[in-house]
């Protein structure tokens, strides 16, 4: 496992806001906990609003067992409190653009503001599978999805202030990636550690693209190797790479996963660096590939035309394009 992983415990002023897709399970949960815990308001966005609402109940429980256990040897404990966790949820599912744009929508209507989003929530299949809207699954719930999400809520993190942060879930394993610009949606080479790298590759070399594109720089963007951790999306994992190493020695838990994640997302010593990708919450060099500016701007260019649909009127705005 090598050092321990750590991220800063400095408090978080209550009125930042922390939006993190599948906070109600696994690495996201311990994300949202965590953040919660330092001071921060926390949106959870996932798809399972039971289970989100169950995994706020436990956060809270947590965070009162392990504040009373602390309190035992403290004379004037009979007097202290604990405090309510400022987490809430929202219900998106990002296999449907349709529900996407709701979640967006919805988001948008409550003209709150939004300091830090973490896309976070990511999927694995098995088999290649299409989404109602014909796109390949990891692809769009892990890429296409998060891309649109981050693309309607970058004037509202301009708005927030001068600290505005986007951290994306990556993945060493997008060194497994193999680009083909005619073969985006996987219909001629499917495979399950391709195709989800395909997913994280993507998603770094979106990050590349906005650091160079975006006109304003008050909102930075960075990339996150959590590690090999094993989670409910790893343990339905049938690759032998995955499965050989979350049921190893080497295997992290979900908090240790969390960790860069939440350094990312709270670090100040990393206010106003963008376009950077962390693993072990150290800077870290991604793969050739990533880094070809050529290929992020097609592959940016075939993602804004695959969700035309659905993007925000102003994006030449914002980007330069």
């Amino acid at each position: 496992m090598g050092a321990s992983l750590s991220f800063p415990k400095d408090e978080i002023s209550p009125d930042r806001t922390y939006l993190v897709t599948g906070g109600n399970t696994g690495i996201g949960y311990e994300v949202a906990k965590n953040i919660a815990l330092l001071g921060g308001h926390v949106i959870i966005a996932c798809r399972n609003m039971p289970k989100a609402e169950a995994a706020i109940k436990q956060m809270q429980k947590e965070y009162e067992d392990d504040f009373h256990d602390k309190l035992k040897n403290e004379p004037d404990a009979i007097n202290k409190d604990p405090r309510k966790l400022n987490l809430e949820v929202m219900e998106v599912d990002l296999a449907s653009f349709k529900s996407t744009k709701r979640f967006i929508d919805e988001f948008k209507a409550r003209n709150c503001k939004l300091n830090v989003l973490i896309c976070n929530a990511g999927v694995s299949a098995q088999n290649r599978e299409l989404t109602e809207d014909g796109f390949e699954l990891m692809l769009q719930a892990n890429y296409l999805s998060h891309l649109l999400i981050i693309l309607h809520f970058v004037p509202i993190l301009m708005a927030s202030g001068d600290d505005s942060r986007i951290v994306q879930t990556s993945s060493l394993m997008h060194i497994f990636a193999k680009h083909n610009i005619n073969d985006m949606n996987a219909e001629k080479s499917w495979g399950e550690s391709k195709t989800y790298g395909n997913s994280k590759l993507y998603q770094i070399m979106f990050m590349y693209w906005m650091a160079r594109n975006l006109k304003n720089n008050s909102v930075t963007i960075s990339c996150c190797n959590p590690g090999l951790v094993s989670t409910q999306m790893t343990q339905n994992a049938s690759s032998f790479f995955v499965k050989t190493y979350v049921n190893s020695f080497m295997a992290r838990r979900p908090y240790d996963g969390a960790t860069t994640i939440i350094k990312c997302a709270v670090d100040q010593s990393l206010k106003g660096q963008t376009g950077i990708y962390l693993s072990d919450c150290k800077m870290k060099c991604t793969s050739d590939l990533s880094m070809n500016p050529v290929i992020q701007d097609e592959v940016a260019k075939w993602s804004f035309e695959s969700l035309k649909p659905y993007l925000p009127d102003n994006l030449s705005d914002i980007f330069d394009l």
